[in-house]
């Protein structure tokens, strides 16, 4: 016996030995790229952060660029240079401003000349779509994952409040349009985590083949979801999200409608898609498919410059909370 023990101990110390490698990282580091970000808005004037890669093993703050030449082009007439501001508000210390406030329909264009390297972008700004209306309802549901002591020394399930949003809009038949449909609190450092899409058939198609087959049909968001319109192309048309354990929450609710362009919408899917995967069951978790890959529209760099138009109306669930409290 002991003879048998002895000999599984060597084969065994074999096997851990050989898992081991030293890899030199730093022959593997690429030389960094220029990282151009922004979303424009009508709302406010074109702004924008420019700042270089880092390797995934730096632990500095990633590098700032702040001696950029930036121009900013409209409708193809030059319009202005863009400058450094320092601003400790912004993340990174500072960000490119201008005077302009775009309006729908510009086409703007942003080239970066640095010392190292050059990148330009160029997006349309597209058209706002108004909330028509807002309706919401409620029920108490009973999910068997929380639960209290009463004066009595019993345990008790605590109900959760789902509330249901219909958010109603027109869309243009025109053209392809793209959407970003936003719940948040109406208090600042307040979360809506726990909204859930799965009712919707528009976002039912962003549920992946392999998440299918491992049965997690949940659609979870984080504050929000990207959409297009090709369930309901040119119709006025309902949209529904829910929302989970809704009484945790103050009950001001902002709900913002974004009009965005298929860039930012592309780049919205795959970081969506990249926190899905890290939160559900999927081939890539298990080395059978590739990492999914961050959109960008940048030429000759990475980073995402979006442009979006809003609306946002506020709504107070208060009666209704308050109601599933008593």
């Amino acid at each position: 016996m002991k003879r048998n023990l002895f000999i599984t101990l060597v084969a065994f110390s074999f096997v851990f030995f050989s898992c081991y490698k030293e890899i030199d990282l730093e022959k593997y580091r690429p030389e960094p790229d220029l990282v151009l970000n922004g979303v424009i808005s009508a709302d406010t004037v074109v702004m924008l952060s420019i700042s270089r890669t880092q390797f995934f093993t730096d632990t500095s703050r990633y590098e700032v660029v702040s001696d950029a030449d930036v121009s900013l082009t409209v409708n193809s007439v030059f319009r202005e240079t863009m400058r450094w501001t320092v601003d400790e508000s912004f993340h990174g210390g500072g960000v490119y401003l201008s005077k302009y406030r775009p309006q729908t329909g510009d086409i703007i264009r942003i080239e970066a000349a640095t010392p190292n390297g050059e990148v330009w972008v160029e997006e349309t700004m597209p058209a706002k779509v108004s909330i028509e209306d807002i309706t919401f309802s409620s029920r108490i549901i009973y999910d068997g994952k929380g639960y209290m002591m009463d004066e009595n020394g019993n345990w008790v399930e605590v109900p959760k409040t789902e509330i249901t949003y219909g958010i109603t809009f027109t869309d243009n038949a025109m053209l392809t349009n793209y959407y970003y449909i936003s719940i948040t609190n109406s208090l600042p450092n307040r979360g809506t985590d726990n909204l859930i899409f799965s009712s919707d058939p528009v976002f039912v198609d962003q549920i992946s083949v392999v998440d299918g087959l491992f049965g997690d049909h949940t659609i979870m968001g984080q504050g929000g979801r990207p959409f297009t319109d090709h369930l309901f192309n040119g119709r006025r048309y309902t949209l529904t999200v829910k929302e989970r354990d809704a009484s945790h929450y103050s009950p001001g609710r902002r709900i913002t409608l974004y009009a965005i362009t298929e860039s930012y919408f592309n780049y919205l899917t795959t970081m969506q898609r990249a926190a899905d995967a890290a939160n559900n069951t999927n081939l890539s978790s298990f080395g059978f498919t590739e990492p999914i890959r961050i959109f960008t529209n940048i030429q000759g760099g990475v980073g995402i410059m979006a442009t979006s138009q809003q609306d946002t109306v506020t709504i107070d669930l208060g009666d209704i909370l308050k109601d599933h409290k008593e």
